[in-house]
């Protein structure tokens, strides 16, 4: 059971990760910007 829990945490954490991440590439005006900004992911290092 524990393992499930972290297994179904783990897929909605990198779900909600790729839709931040989706939206911040597709801009609003209509253009579509490839760079992705690895400094504001920010990994916890004891979580």
């Amino acid at each position: 059971m524990k393992t499930k829990k972290y297994v179904i945490a783990l897929a909605i954490f990198g779900g909600a990760l790729f839709t931040a991440q989706a939206t911040n590439l597709i801009d609003l005006n209509g253009q579509t910007t490839t760079n992705i900004e690895k400094s504001t992911i920010k990994i916890p290092r004891n979580g």
